[in-house]
């Protein structure tokens, strides 16, 4: 009302232009953006449900870690028990224990093995004499054996490093564990072979042949 006619005129081309640039009028707009929509709809209800099963799959995952390392620590305080106790039926002095590098993530470091044979200072394993070492690697064996026991067993040489008394302790060590399971341990240890309940002799002829000779003793 406050415009002159041709202010109105002027006003009416101008919009009348704009409308003819903006082309043709979709009438199938409506349509698409309900099926869009409906699209939109469709991804947002999968998103909800992927972040659902995310959700259920990450709880379970830390339930599966929390019981591994319980699971994991029982398993470790059991072996370190049976190991402190025959690390003392093999070696008269000293103790041994195991420990873990990372108590709080035991599975994002390793294990050790610390023992004292004199004194008060606990030594790492590698830093033990070869028999030392010998006594202390079998006693960790016998008590993963303790805890998780196999039908059988076979021990290459280790008394090699062992003097007369320590092989003595060993196989007695053996013949105790054996009637639980079958020991087959080679060796050229005289204290060794006489706790053996069946003897095997492997020689060579002077063609190369390997000649095998049993004993029940």
């Amino acid at each position: 009302e406050e415009k002159d006619e041709a202010k109105l005129k002027a006003d009416a081309a101008r919009y009348e232009k704009g409308i003819m640039e903006m082309g043709n009028v979709n009438l199938k707009a409506l349509e698409v953006y309900d099926e869009v929509e409906k699209q939109y709809n469709s991804l947002l209800e999968k998103r909800d449900n992927l972040n659902s099963e995310k959700d259920a799959v990450v709880s379970m995952m830390n339930e599966i870690e929390s019981r591994k390392k319980e699971l994991f620590m029982k398993s470790f305080n059991t072996i370190n028990e049976n190991f402190r106790r025959i690390f003392l039926t093999l070696s008269t002095k000293g103790e041994a224990h195991l420990f873990l590098e990372n108590e709080e993530n035991p599975f994002d470091a390793g294990l050790r093995i610390r023992v004292r044979i004199t004194g008060e200072k606990f030594l790492d394993i590698r830093s033990l004499s070869g028999g030392e070492k010998t006594m202390t690697a079998l006693a960790f064996i016998f008590a993963i054996q303790e805890y998780n026991p196999a039908s059988f067993y076979v021990l290459d040489e280790v008394d090699a490093a062992l003097d007369k008394r320590n092989s003595e302790k060993l196989s007695g060590l053996i013949k105790k564990y054996s009637e639980k399971a079958q020991y087959i341990v080679i060796s050229h240890n005289d204290a060794v072979i006489t706790e053996a309940t069946t003897l095997y002799g492997v020689s060579m002829d002077e063609n190369g042949a390997s000649n095998v000779v049993s004993l029940k003793v």
